[in-house]
């Protein structure tokens, strides 16, 4: 694999933290990797994702197992202002400056100690298949319970465990799971399991008060964030879109106002050199593509490009505070910068961050418009009504502002694409959701359009409204046994008889989600019963049994 100049320096920053005298200091390397469907997403204890941090090597990988990938590094970003209009700030590059994040939730006093973060720097992975696995034992135990769920830091959960295996005591709210009992402890052994969406979920948990806040240098806003990552694998469209849901409190003292969330996304499109980056408003799309006919030379080099026929790749807020459907509220901000240290160049104060949260360069000057005609280089600064979003054009259309029209520098392209202002109160919980989207063959500049990747992110907007069912697999190994089911489908009555004369001796009936609807009384044995199902909702079922300790099952339906 390559590794660009751009890189060398971050590594060589690296190299130096990590051996210098404040190395209790040092950031955590915990990571964990989303990969259900078409793409492997690598995320970081500390609030980054999509690269190795050791290795200095991109980690959004398209297609899953080609070696290509589709990101070099992203972070969230946030400002706001308190009741006396100082500025509040929190963000995270490339960790060569330092960290503004750090895994761990916010102690009573609102801080994180080195010692309790090291507890939680770990990212939390189930998968859909555990869970059902999990679902079908009738009797749970700690050894048959998937270890995934049974150390998930839920809350009041006695086998919670963290970074090497610390056990931790979660006693309030932390990472969601389903309450059978509705007791509001998680309890696994009592059949509780986590609450993902997707096939397959991350779940981890950082703030920005913790045992430094030295990527900005700013103010701490005093807020925890749990993430939930989580994918879908169906053999359409979803299967190239991974989300983020981002749950933000506020347990600081503070009333904030004008509080944006962003996306700062260091985009490298296979090649890093050769990329340009459009904007889509009406989807809240941030956009990167080649900005040629092929991703570096036609055939693929450097080593690990795309080369023809590239890929398209943007991220898209789903769920932004102050959504109400059929409105939705526009994103705040799409601007970029450049690695330099230009007007528009690399931040280094938390003035400069915020800047570029709210359409502004690192100097304060507004973003402009200074789109003037095909073939001439327009970069957003200089002559121009002032605006919130740079390239808003699309690739074929010779009237509007994007790169390709514009014949912009090819280059290494980093974006931000922030929400709009939203309160954040003492004590509020607000949400936000975006999602990683990527359509194949989309083809560069001249070659392609915005029409596919507006598709893909068409249909993570409406799976994230309109979930689709989760997929049941039934675990457990199932036998030919003798049972009558009858009659079927049925309408108030179904009797269950063994014609061997065995007892029944356990019965669960599920639904085709996976869900368990009735269960015969545990010690109870026949070998004919008769279940009431009037109460149940029409459809089809699966009733499983246990006879003489072999598993069957039979289908019916409920009309």
């Amino acid at each position: 694999m390559y590794t660009p100049m751009k890189k060398i320096v971050w590594l060589a920053a690296l190299a130096i933290a990590a051996v210098s005298p404040a190395i209790a200091q040092t950031p955590f390397n915990g990571k964990a990797i989303i990969d259900a469907n078409n793409i492997s997403a690598t995320m970081l204890v500390h609030g980054d994702m999509w690269w190795d941090p050791e290795t200095g090597q991109p980690k959004c990988e398209f297609p899953k197992g080609s070696g290509k990938h589709l990101q070099f590094a992203a972070s969230v970003w946030m400002s706001g202002y308190d009741a006396g209009n100082q500025l509040h700030v929190a963000a995270q590059t490339y960790r060569q400056d330092g960290n503004d994040y750090w895994p761990g939730p916010l102690d009573a006093g609102g801080t994180l100690s080195y010692a309790t973060s090291y507890q939680w720097a770990k990212i939390w992975k189930a998968t859909r298949d555990e869970i059902n696995a999990h679902k079908a034992n009738l009797y749970h135990t700690v050894a048959n319970t998937p270890e995934s769920i049974l150390t998930w830091p839920g809350k009041n959960n006695v086998f919670a465990k963290g970074n090497g295996g610390a056990l931790l005591d979660v006693p309030a709210e932390m990472a969601p799971f389903v309450d059978l009992n509705g007791d509001g402890r998680y309890q696994p052994l009592k059949g509780d399991y986590p609450d993902i969406r997707g096939d397959q979920g991350l779940w981890y948990v950082f703030t920005d008060n913790g045992p430094s806040h030295s990527q900005t240098n700013g103010t701490p806003l005093g807020v925890e964030v749990r993430v939930l990552a989580y994918a879908y694998k169906r053999g359409t469209l979803i299967d190239n879109v991974v989300y983020y849901d981002y749950t933000i409190l506020n347990k600081s003292a503070n009333d904030y106002h004008d509080f944006r969330m962003a996306l700062w996304d260091d985009v490298e499109l296979g090649f890093y050199m050769d990329d340009y980056i459009g904007f889509d408003s009406s989807w809240r799309l941030g956009i990167c593509y080649d900005g040629g006919s092929s991703d570096g030379g036609i055939s693929g080099t450097p080593v690990n490009s795309y080369g023809l026929n590239s890929p398209m790749v943007g991220v898209t807020f789903v769920s932004l505070p102050g959504d109400a459907a059929p409105g939705y509220v526009p994103a705040g901000t799409f601007i970029y910068y450049n690695n330099d240290n230009s007007v528009n160049g690399i931040p280094l104060v938390d003035t400069e961050y915020n800047h570029y949260m709210r359409s502004r360069w690192r100097n304060g000057n507004h973003l402009t418009n200074t789109f003037s005609g095909r073939g001439i280089p327009n970069y957003g600064y200089g002559v121009g009504p002032e605006c919130n979003y740079v390239f808003t054009g699309d690739l074929m259309d010779t009237n509007a502002w994007s790169e390709c029209i514009c014949s912009n520098n090819l280059g290494d392209r980093r974006f931000v694409l922030a929400s709009n202002d939203f309160e954040l109160k003492s004590g509020d919980k607000k949400r936000v959701v975006m999602a990683l989207v990527v359509v194949d063959s989309a083809g560069g500049c001249r070659l392609g359009n915005f029409k596919k990747i507006r598709t893909v992110a068409d249909t993570a907007w409406g799976v994230f409204r309109n979930p689709p069912p989760p997929i049941y697999v039934d675990p457990i190994q199932l036998t030919e046994t003798g049972i009558n089911v009858y009659p079927n489908p049925a309408h108030d009555k179904l009797v269950v008889e063994n014609i061997s004369g065995d007892s029944l001796e356990r019965i669960q009936i599920i639904d085709l989600l996976g869900r368990q609807v009735h269960a015969f009384p545990p010690g109870a044995s026949a070998y004919r019963c008769t279940i009431d199902i009037h109460s149940f909702i029409p459809g089809m079922y699966i009733l499983r049994y246990c006879c003489a300790g072999q598993w069957g099952q039979q289908m019916f339906v409920k009309n």
